[in-house]
């Protein structure tokens, strides 16, 4: 494990266009649009640049007055808006780390650099944890520090639209927001995203190390197949797993637990009714992280996560160059 450290090094330089550069210009792209659709909402709505733009309410409202009760709904708007960029990137980084998963221990048989890697003091072990730790904490703490950057900067670019406007943004935009808070649940979500999601990174990495050809066929088709055949069965009644059970359990959690706050699923409905009631501060709870981390299913779904890594680990020992 002395070579751990390097290794990660060699994970993030080998795939810094997915890791850095995807969520760095996603939040450049969605910055773009934004400032693109604040400033057409505001020609469009009186033909000059002073029209309507809300902010949990009506610009026009700010300006005029507002109600205490007002900043509730501008706090809810900010915050939901901080929480739609965070959202964002984690969709472009639930492909980036599929893709990355399903070729990492795949990529380097088939171009024979397993055989240079091979060559030198570094365990197989190692070699396959880097890559856990790299998808499951690295790239999300990567997309962490892009949310904020890009939260900060749509604050600024908020702050200076209500500013033309003659209002004071540290009243109306930084006092009824909570940013500091949402960060750090955002932060405090990438240690539970990582558990919940071993068994899709187990079974990436198990499919990319036995795969000899077209690991993606092996990784999707394979439990989507399976899955098809319960159904079968079941309609038979010739089987006695519901095919609800298989797709929620089974195939959901290794092909989509990298999608991340993806054990939404475990909770009653009250997380709905907590963001539409209170936004999405109050919707990510410190009580309900650790009902989700006391949930059999997470460790469960961690326990064969860790045995389909240490089964990639074993095919790595084994198989050393694709077709």
């Amino acid at each position: 494990m002395n070579h751990l450290p390097q290794l990660l090094k060699r994970e993030y330089w080998e795939n810094r266009g997915g890791f850095f550069w995807a969520p760095v210009w996603t939040s450049i792209v969605f910055l773009f649009f934004t400032l693109v659709g604040m400033a057409f909402a505001m020609w469009h709505s009186s033909g000059k640049f002073n029209g309507e733009v809300h902010v949990g309410v009506p610009l026009k409202q700010l300006v005029e007055k507002i109600d205490p009760s007002d900043f509730d709904k501008v706090g809810f708007g900010i915050d939901s808006g901080l929480a739609s960029f965070w959202l964002v990137i984690q969709v472009v980084l639930f492909f980036v780390l599929f893709f990355y998963l399903l070729g990492a221990l795949y990529d380097d048989r088939r171009d024979r650099s397993i055989l240079f890697w091979k060559s030198l003091p570094i365990s197989d072990s190692a070699t396959v944890i880097s890559k856990v730790l790299m998808a499951a904490l690295g790239a999300p703490l990567f997309a962490w520090v892009a949310t904020v950057a890009m939260n900060i900067a749509f604050l600024v670019l908020l702050s200076a639209f209500v500013g033309m406007h003659g209002i004071n943004p540290f009243t109306i935009i930084w006092g009824p927001a909570e940013p500091l808070a949402l960060w750090a649940k955002m932060l405090a979500i990438v240690p539970i995203n990582a558990l919940w999601a071993l068994p899709a990174i187990g079974w990436l990495l198990l499919t990319s190390s036995f795969a000899k050809s077209k690991p993606f066929l092996w990784a999707v088709a394979l439990p989507i197949a399976l899955g098809v055949m319960i159904a079968i069965f079941e309609v038979f009644e010739s089987f006695s797993i519901p095919d609800s059970w298989y797709w929620q359990n089974i195939a959901g959690r290794i092909l989509l637990s990298l999608v991340p706050g993806s054990w939404i699923w475990l909770d009653d409905g009250s997380m709905i009714r907590a963001f539409e009631r209170d936004g999405p501060v109050k919707l990510m709870d410190w009580q309900l992280f650790a009902g989700i981390l006391a949930s059999p299913s997470m460790w469960i779904g961690a326990v064969a996560g860790g045995a389909m890594i240490a089964g990639a680990i074993h095919f790595r020992r084994q198989r050393e160059l694709a077709d």
